[in-house]
């Protein structure tokens, strides 16, 4: 099989979380596991589980970003006065 084919073969219709490993039987399951493993690394998918382990409030979240805003900020213009 071409990459062509494997990439097109490992597209999981209809579920955007679900990923495939093609190959043949002669591949060692090493290879189909760093495979796999880099595939879930590219879709994201280890970032949204661990993110939904624990729920945090939308007000925690924003006042975060406002945190890291100014903070941001700050830094900007202090490298602007030198």
């Amino acid at each position: 099989m071409s990459k062509k084919v494997k990439q097109h073969k490992s597209i999981v219709p209809g579920n955007g979380l679900a990923v495939n490993v093609v190959g043949t039987q002669k591949e060692d399951v090493g290879f189909a596991l760093k495979i796999w493993k880099r595939k879930i690394k590219s879709a994201g998918i280890i970032e949204t589980i661990s993110s939904n382990k624990e729920f945090i409030k939308p007000s925690v979240t924003k006042r975060a970003q406002q945190i890291r805003a100014k903070y941001i900020q700050q830094i900007r213009t202090n490298n602007e006065k030198n």
